[in-house]
């Protein structure tokens, strides 16, 4: 037997600080928390200054959500010398969860100063500039990410959700396959394919396609994630857009149930029991919630009247503004403030109605319209527009394209021009936002009315009016083309050809709305052959 020297004894009998940082590491990285952080407190009983060990509680802190306190230890650590590329990736990871990006991505540079090599903090800059709208530098900034390190799964799938985002599938495809290939425990990423796998098979029908194999493929991939992960909203989510868009509604609502779990949720609970589609009888009082955008809202609000008429007592909680515009439905009562809501009663997301009812493309109520326009409104507009031979409404961005990012549904406004050209044709911008500045510079006459005007004001009741008095309505994919819709009034909505659920495939006409009529993109995804297509429709009702 050996005997041990007397150097190696009092060494194992007292470590020494870099010992019980490496045993601090061995735990952490077994996921032994508690073991770890007693050797990190050790270290910092025998060396309260060491930056080391307060780099590795403040991830610890920031592992269990501690984010404050995993802030406070960094910037701790980085007052006690220089400062190094990790502790300023910690800091700005946990002020970006702080609701701080600015101040995040001001250490994640000081990072990248600090050793350009940091994949790590490529990838969190990345991320950061994402969510500012910054696309072209966030991918930037992603390359550099993976470039580093090849094998970055994150990197990989946010990389990939930046490209679908941008209209790229066909690259998005590949990053979520590397990333499988890469570590394929992470059924996120099947999540992920199924979204892209769906847009590609748009694009296919785009092309003239009959049908799509990657529609299926899509769908396996979604049934796969929710195998690996049964409280995946996200997959849920998809796999039910998916449902919707190919026409199977009963399946497709009963997955779109995941939305609020699976995102920011769109509405705000009621305290009273929430409906879950059982039978309602002649007599019961429901609340439905009005949820996600001004569009949605027109859009399904017809449900709505659609309960009364059985003789259900319904109550629609809106936006403040929307009410008055919403209080055209029939036998709805509607309200702005849920202080207003009398106990006792059942409550529902609005877009949960046509699933709990069983709604399909074929049983949709062509009760159209069901909104109206205030009369004295319509009249005034009347006099104002005067009696131009043809006058079309026009609609070329949502409302909020203001964003740094546009939107695949956005369409130039140069677009019109062949229109405005037309004899006899007028167009009368019903654009809100800041695209509605982009007349003034059109190189082209689109008359512009001041309607709407209040930001907090009663949403869309001049715009109705103002419809009444037009031919046509033309938009994207926005709030306006609903309310043409809603309304009755003859509208053409261009479709990107990656397109909403709602608009389904391969149709020209929306079972939601029976005076609409779609003109879809093909794959070259240009708004030319679109608008080519809109000028032979209005030259034939000019006609």
């Amino acid at each position: 037997m050996n005997e041990k020297t007397t150097e190696q004894t009092a060494a194992a009998g007292h470590p020494t600080i870099a010992q019980l940082l490496q045993q601090g590491l061995f735990h952490h990285r077994q996921g032994d928390i508690p073991t770890a952080m007693e050797r990190y407190a050790e270290v910092l009983r025998l060396d309260a200054e060491n930056t080391e060990a307060l780099y590795y509680v403040a991830v610890v802190a920031c592992q269990e959500g501690q984010f404050k306190e995993g802030a406070d230890l960094a910037r701790r650590a980085l007052s006690l010398g220089p400062g190094t590329a990790k502790l300023h990736n910690l800091l700005g990871q946990a002020l970006d969860r702080l609701g701080q990006p600015l101040e995040a991505v001001k250490n994640f540079d000081k990072a990248i100063e600090l050793d350009p090599t940091l994949a790590a903090a490529h990838g969190n800059r990345a991320n950061i500039l994402v969510d500012a709208g910054m696309a072209t530098e966030a991918l930037k900034s992603f390359n550099r990410a993976i470039e580093l390190n090849p094998a970055s799964t994150p990197d990989l799938i946010n990389r990939g959700a930046l490209l679908e985002e941008l209209g790229r599938p066909e690259e998005a495809l590949k990053d979520y396959d590397t990333a499988i290939a890469t570590d394929p425990t992470y059924p996120e990423v099947d999540a992920n394919r199924g979204s892209v796998l769906k847009d590609l098979g748009l694009i296919e029908i785009g092309r003239g396609e009959a049908d799509s194999p990657r529609f299926t493929e899509a769908m396996a991939a979604y049934d796969r994630a929710i195998k690996a992960n049964k409280a995946l909203h996200s997959a849920y989510l998809g796999r039910g857009i998916l449902k919707l868009t190919l026409g199977d509604w009963p399946g497709g609502f009963a997955d779109y149930e995941h939305r609020a779990e699976a995102g920011k949720p769109g509405f705000t609970p009621l305290p009273e029991p929430r409906w879950d589609g059982a039978p309602l009888q002649a007599g019961d009082k429901l609340v439905l919630v009005t949820e996600q955008g001004l569009g949605d809202t027109i859009q399904f609000c017809r449900f709505a009247a659609q309960l009364a008429a059985q003789g259900v007592e319904v109550t629609v909680l809106a936006r403040p503004a929307m009410v008055p515009l919403l209080s055209t439905l029939k036998n709805v009562k509607v309200i702005g403030d849920a202080e207003a809501l009398a106990a006792p009663y059942r409550w529902a997301p609005l877009m949960s109605v046509p699933g709990f009812i069983g709604t399909t493309p074929e049983t949709l109520p062509p009760d159209v319209p069901y909104l109206a326009a205030d009369p004295a409104r319509v009249a005034a507009w009347a006099d104002k527009l005067g009696d131009a031979p043809f006058k079309i409404g026009i609609n070329w961005a949502p409302g909020h394209a203001d964003k740094t990012m546009t939107s695949r549904r956005d369409m130039p406004l140069a677009a019109f021009a062949k229109l405005a050209a037309l004899p006899g044709v007028e167009l009368i911008a019903l654009q809100k936002g800041a695209p509605a500045g982009e007349v003034a510079t059109a190189g082209f006459k689109v008359r512009t009315v001041e309607a709407d005007m209040r930001a907090d004001g009663d949403y869309f009741l001049d715009t109705a009016a103002i419809m009444e008095s037009l031919d046509l309505v033309i938009g994207c994919d926005a709030a306006v083309v609903h309310l043409a819709g809603a309304l009755a009034r003859p509208v053409f909505t261009a479709v990107p050809v990656i397109s909403d659920w709602r608009w389904m495939i391969r149709r020209d006409t929306s079972p939601w709305y029976p005076t609409m009529t779609l003109f879809r993109q093909d794959a070259t995804r240009h708004w030319g052959a679109v608008m080519a297509r809109i000028e032979v429709a209005v030259r034939a009702k000019l006609a």
